[in-house]
């Protein structure tokens, strides 16, 4: 027998410790809900769980950002549904003021009532704001980061609706102001546009803008350039005959896919400048949006010179103004209902985007709940495992503790 070393006190110690050891693991994790609480308990599992919390977080995050999203977007549209309402009453005030039983006192009652209406439309779109962000201004969602307005770019709203670069939805502001609508329909001009003579073939020779803005409607199927050539014909052909011109039977205009007009055996009727009008009258009308005529043109440049029924002189016909102005409205109308159509379709999207984002989140937290969380039944088992064997190694140290007692018999 020996005494210097317990062999059996040094194995039951061994076991206790390591019982201690795995019965506070269990206790931790099954206090904290964690089967996973820190790298040691496993490393590969750990990193999978923490790659899935970044994701499940972005997911979420994405899925806030998709509701805030679809916030702009019916605060928009909720503006825009009384712009639509004011553009119909416009519609049926320009009807009203084509009918010949009005007098000019008649009609300037309707223009008073139109021009109201336009000044609302203006104060609709440039007040429109979500969280300080103004997306149917005319200004204040077109300017640089120094401050300068730049017109030729719409406010770009990038929506992020995914965990990772790339997964956004962009949303343009649009001009909804009664000058921006009629900015952006009325693109083809007759400002700079000449009638001149080639070999006795007569050639309409516009800017480049307007060619290019006609090439583009007939190449978005918004103008068919044969009925258009018909209308530029039928135009100057009254016009002719109205100044006592012969008009030849074969006469005609024509406007080609890349957007050029070109006149075919006019004679000599473009002598008499009215007919010359009449044909830059045409054009300018050839994308649905034409000024009224009755002012300066210095006198309106707010989008009202588009909305004007009455005039301050005898010479124009005012019935024409009105339907002009129908024709514009209607325009403007078409304008409108195909902005709300976009935002309508971006919500629409928008929905089904946050549909699929929860059912993801909800997924990917299923996957990383399985690798971290603790299973409690089986946990418990384990813990009431060790903590009945740490019991009985505390007890059987203490039994090893006593076996050395023997010796003291061998040495009275």
């Amino acid at each position: 027998m020996v005494i210097q070393h317990n062999i059996p006190a040094t194995n039951a110690y061994r076991n206790l410790t390591s019982n201690r050891s795995g019965l506070s693991k269990n206790l931790e994790k099954l206090s904290s809900g964690f089967r996973i609480n820190r790298a040691a308990d496993d490393a590969a599992g750990l990193a999978i769980s923490e790659a899935m919390r970044s994701k499940i977080n972005g997911l979420d995050q994405a899925t806030a950002n998709a509701n805030d999203a679809i916030g702009l977007i019916q605060t928009e549209e909720g503006a825009l549904t009384e712009t639509h309402s004011m553009l119909q009453r416009m519609t049926t005030l320009a009807t009203q003021a084509a009918n010949g039983t009005y007098n000019s006192t008649s009609r300037a009652s309707i223009q008073k009532e139109m021009d109201e209406l336009g000044n609302e439309i203006d104060r609709i779109a440039n007040n429109t704001d979500y969280n300080g962000i103004k997306p149917l201004a005319e200004d204040s969602n077109k300017t640089t980061a120094t401050g300068a307005t730049n017109n030729n770019s719409k406010l770009n709203m990038t929506m992020q609706i995914g965990p990772t670069k790339g997964e956004v939805l962009d949303l343009k502001g649009q001009d909804m102001t009664l000058k921006g609508i009629f900015k952006d329909l009325d693109t083809v001009s007759a400002e700079g546009v000449t009638v001149s003579s080639t070999n006795g073939a007569l050639t309409l020779a516009s800017g480049d803008k307007s060619k290019d803005a006609i090439k583009t409607l007939i190449s978005e199927k918004k103008l068919d350039k044969d009925q258009a050539g018909k209308d530029l014909t039928n135009a100057v052909r009254d016009a002719a005959i109205r100044a006592g011109k012969t008009v030849n039977a074969s006469f005609s205009i024509s406007v080609s896919p890349n957007g050029s007009v070109s006149v075919a055996n006019a004679g000599s009727i473009f002598s008499d400048t009215k007919v010359q009008t009449a044909l830059t009258d045409a054009y300018d009308a050839l994308d649905g949006v034409q000024k009224s005529k009755e002012y300066p043109g210095s006198e309106h440049t707010d989008g009202k010179e588009y909305i004007q029924i009455t005039s301050n002189s005898d010479d124009v016909d005012v019935t024409a103004n009105a339907n002009r102005v129908v024709k514009n409205i209607q325009s403007a109308i078409d304008h409108v209902s195909s902005y709300r159509a976009e935002l309508g379709a971006k919500q629409n999207r928008l929905e089904h985007t946050i549909n699929n984002l929860q059912v993801t989140s909800e997924n990917t937290t299923a996957a990383e709940s399985r690798i971290r969380d603790t299973d409690m039944a089986k946990e418990m088992a384990a813990y009431t495992k060790n903590n009945i064997l740490s019991q009985a190694a505390q007890s059987m140290l203490a039994q090893a503790n006593q076996s050395g007692q023997g010796v003291l018999s061998l040495l009275q």
